[in-house]
């Protein structure tokens, strides 16, 4: 006797199909991206000879670009307070708005002795400031608008003496693929005094990755690359401009693969960037600014947070700093990544309470 084949309905296979590729996508996930892995360097020591410009402070700065920077600001001895800017008030308020340097002079000689008015021989720390030989840091919080369309916002203003000063941490002190950790326990690990989350290299395996002087891997991807050179310069490159064996050449420090870059050339905000919809949207920020050699902020902007900050758009973002004075800035990770921390405290209110990432961006003392 013969029995038909009974066949499932199309619906089911279609569903059954669907599911088998989602465990699979999630398995391949998990396995890539989550599972821990160490990853071998690229073992590449970049050309450290222009490092004895920030270094040694015996030693001189030739800084061939106009100075943005070195005036004290009138918040400079406050704590970190909660400004709120409404719709009527003047955003050009010193109690509301960031200061923006207007010094233009060129800078000559080492960087301790042309700073020298934000550095102290002994240490001096309060709630939002810190000081010493070779550091200087200025930590402000603005909150600007009103009712529904409120931002909130850190600026970290900071001088360095020294280059090293400035360095980069990876998760579990480990470079590879599916590390994590809190901001803040990286921040004590490292012994940082102010920190921010880095570019979460190791969501992927495109992109270049240079750390504390080593190039850990060299291939290239779609993104705006960000180098902090050995001379205390920072410059941001489209894809296509990008050279990663020049960049080691001219003594590339750190490198960041993340993006967009947020300034044009002369330092002017722009509204065309190469980031998909998403990322130009209203979101959490992360981004480091440059105003000369020696001179840098670090911006952590809230969001995803009604009543209290709604988050940056990156044209917002371009603005802010163009707004503060600074020649060249860049996008870091966002999101739930955007953390600050001082002092072993967190400074923000991150979104959804944070995450672990890959690496962070500090300024620590190195003597």
């Amino acid at each position: 006797m013969k029995h038909n084949k009974k066949l499932l309905p199309a619906w089911l296979l279609v569903l059954i199909d669907s599911a088998l590729i989602a465990v699979y996508i999630l398995g391949f996930y998990y396995s890539y991206y989550l599972n821990p892995r160490q990853l071998e360097s690229a073992g590449v020591k970049t050309n450290q000879e222009r490092q004895d410009s920030l270094s040694n402070s015996s030693m001189n700065f030739n800084d061939v670009e106009s100075a943005a920077g070195g005036n004290e600001t009138d918040t400079a001895n406050e704590n970190i307070i909660d400004e709120t800017v409404g719709a009527n008030q003047s955003a050009a308020s010193d109690e509301t708005t960031p200061p923006k340097t207007t010094d233009n002079s060129t800078a000559t000689g080492n960087l301790r002795t042309k700073f020298a008015q934000h550095f102290s021989d002994t240490v001096v720390s309060t709630d939002n400031s810190y000081t010493s030989r070779d550091i200087s840091i200025q930590v402000n919080k603005y909150t600007e608008g009103s009712d529904g369309n409120i931002v909130t916002y850190y600026v970290a203003d900071i001088y360095i003496a020294d280059i090293t000063c400035l360095a980069s941490g990876f998760a579990k002190d480990t470079y590879g693929i599916g590390y994590a950790e809190d901001l803040l326990s990286m921040d004590e690990s490292f012994n940082a005094i102010l920190a921010i989350n880095g570019d979460y290299y190791g969501n992927g395996g495109d992109g270049v990755v240079i750390r504390n002087g080593e190039v850990y891997r060299k291939t290239s991807s779609d993104s705006d690359v960000c180098v902090l050179y050995y001379d205390g310069t920072m410059k941001t490159y489209s894809a296509d401009e990008f050279d990663v064996n020049r960049a080691i050449t001219d003594g590339a420090y750190q490198a960041w693969c993340f993006g967009p870059e947020l300034l044009d050339k002369a330092g002017r905000s722009i509204t065309e960037f190469t980031a998909s919809r998403h990322i130009k949207e209203e979101n959490p920020r992360t981004a480091i600014g440059y105003y000369e050699s020696g001179h840098y902020a670090f911006v952590v902007v809230d969001g995803r947070q009604s009543g209290y900050s709604y988050g940056m758009t990156l044209s917002e973002l371009s603005d802010l700093f163009e707004n503060l004075g600074c020649k060249t800035a860049y996008n870091l990770d966002g999101g739930k990544s955007s953390e600050m921390s001082f002092h072993d405290t967190l400074v923000n209110r991150p979104a959804e309470g944070g995450r672990e990432v890959s690496d962070c961006i500090m300024i620590k003392e190195v003597k």
